[in-house]
């Protein structure tokens, strides 16, 4: 499987994956439920983001992750 890129300001920046851009967005405080996540990464075109994190274990620490950031925003 080839590598994605992406323009960023003018120069070609690998893209991360779907993971990678699913822990990021629930670390950001951008959504409060793991289905904003997969539509945010969906409309980000990543089109596997509901198969990829429709797992138990995925979605679990995913939602973790957004419940902390929340918790953390709110203190």
């Amino acid at each position: 499987m080839g590598r994605a890129f992406i323009n960023v300001a003018g120069t070609l920046e690998e893209r991360p994956s779907v993971i990678e851009r699913a822990f990021q967005i629930a670390k950001s405080g951008a959504v409060s439920t793991v289905a904003e996540l997969i539509a945010k990464l969906t409309a980000e075109g990543y089109a596997n983001a509901g198969q990829i994190l429709g797992g138990r274990s995925l979605s679990l620490q995913v939602t973790r992750m957004i419940a902390e950031t929340r918790t953390s925003a709110h203190l």
